[in-house]
């Protein structure tokens, strides 16, 4: 997705179609993590959700969306098969 800040709405969206939960989609290297981790382990997926949506460290990055498929830090062999090869 391009530089984009994300909504709680896309957020639950994005963690639902990849089969992940909300949790699995923070960026543990972020230093709001390392500030917040152990109250954040705690957080039921909405309420993160929202947290992730106004703090946009937290969340993993790159993101791709192409169609309505959403594709979170992708390895080398899936963005090959992924991206349009020019």
């Amino acid at each position: 997705m391009a530089d984009h800040m994300l909504t709680k709405e896309e957020i639950l969206r994005i963690a639902k179609q990849t089969g992940h939960s909300v949790y699995d989609l923070l960026r543990t290297s972020s230093p709001v993590y390392k500030e917040k981790g152990e109250e954040l382990l705690h957080m039921k997926d909405e309420e993160l959700a929202n947290v992730i949506a106004s703090e946009p460290t937290l969340i993993k990055r790159p993101i791709y969306q192409i169609d309505n498929t959403f594709y979170v830090r992708p390895d080398e062999e899936t963005l090959r098969r992924i991206l349009p090869q020019s």
